[in-house]
This record gives structure tokens, sequence and C-alpha cells, in this order.
């Protein structure tokens, strides 16, 4: 008779992880048990035919071996847990202030007053020019900056000096050097509103003002 001992064993490896998993069955409450059934053996042992013991040391040593690294591994999870909340309660302080993040469009509400940016230049440029673009992508103004040094150079959007109504734009930095016209990177200030940590990915996201939405805080070039 063939007997198919691949789907017998794995049925039983299946039961036996299943039974590990369940509650009260862990490696210390297996210890336990192997322990009292140990005894119990022995006490009960035929005197004339002792049982051999060198079997219960390795089984012993096993369930011991597994207890540590399941020790281990709580103490890990227990470390992670520390860490994230170490992690939000000092995230938490980051909000109402200032945030710079890379953007490149935004909201105007009647009372965002004054929005502040920065432009990163590589290099120096003959001239430098925020376009400021409506919904449709019509341009609606153009803040000149002039010739730039390399590095971060600010500017401001200042809605009411500018005649912007109320609604979604989007910025574009255009450099000029000789006949080469370029884009640059755009950063955009906006207040940080909330702080929220997704498990899931570890990662702790801010949520901005000025219609820049959720970001992560790794995003974050400045603080103020």
């Amino acid at each position: 008779m063939n007997v198919n001992t691949t789907a017998a064993s794995s049925k039983n490896d299946s039961t036996a992880t299943d039974v590990m998993n369940s509650p009260g069955n862990d490696a210390a409450s297996i210890k336990n048990e192997f322990m009292t059934l140990m005894i119990a053996q022995i006490q009960n042992q035929d005197p004339t035919n002792p049982i051999d013991g060198t079997e219960y040391v390795t089984q012993l040593a096993q369930f011991s071996q597994v207890e540590s690294l399941e020790q281990m591994r709580l103490n890990q999870s227990t470390q992670m847990t520390i860490m994230e909340n170490l992690g939000i309660v000092q995230s938490a302080q980051l909000i109402g202030k200032d945030a710079m993040v890379p953007a490149s469009e935004l909201t105007i509400d009647s009372d965002s007053g004054a929005v502040k940016g920065k432009v990163y230049l590589g290099n120096a440029v003959e001239e430098l020019n925020i376009d400021i673009l409506d919904k449709q992508g019509e341009l609606v103004k153009t803040i000149s900056l002039g010739s730039q040094e390399p590095g971060d150079i600010a500017f401001t959007i200042d809605s009411e000096a500018l005649g912007l109504a109320p609604g979604e734009y989007k910025i574009e930095a255009k450099t000029t050097s000789g006949k080469e016209v370029l884009t640059a990177d755009t950063f955009i200030q906006a207040p940080i509103e909330k702080i929220h940590f997704i498990s899931a990915s570890g990662m702790m996201m801010a949520e901005l003002g000025h219609g820049l939405g959720t970001v992560s805080v790794l995003e974050i070039s400045e603080v103020s």
C-alpha cells in the first residue's frame, strides 16, 4: 500500500504550526507542560527498565532556545513601539510651525496672506522668473528676480499685491543663461496642521496648509 507521506507531513506541519500559534501554546507554556510530563514519566518509570534521559535533555535544550528567540522577538517589538511613540511625541511639536517642502502647486485662500517659497539653483543665472499659472494653465503673473548666484533663492507670493483671486495655482521657476532657458526646483512654505503615523510603512506624515496636502516629514527641508 502506497502512502502519500509528503501530503501527510505537510498536513502535520501545518497542524503543528497552528497549535504553536494558538493562545496558551507559546514556547514557555509548552516547555512547562513538557517538564510536567517528563517529571511524571520519571516518577512512574519501571525501575528495571529506566528511561533514557538523553532525548529529554535534548528536547529541553531546544525548548529553551525557542523560548529565548521568542523573548528576543518580543523585546524587539517593544523597542519598536517605544521608538514609534517617541517619534510621534517629537513630531507633534511640529504642529503649528511652518515647513518648507518641494512643491509646484498651491491653493490661495482669502486668508492665505503672503506665501513664502524658494528656488534652488545649481548654477548662476542671468535671469530668474517665477511664473504663476491658474488652474487652466494660463499665465497670470510673473515675479522677476533678476540675476542670481547658485543656492537657495527666496521669493514671496503676495496674493493681495499681485491681485490673485482665491483658487488653485501652479508655479514654474524659469532660468535664463544666454540663449538657454531651463526650469528649476521650487519649494513652498506652509503651516503644519497635523502629524500622523502610518504603521504599515513606518512613515511619519505631515498635513500642510496652502493646499499642499500630506507629505512625509522626510521631505521637509526647513522648519520655522
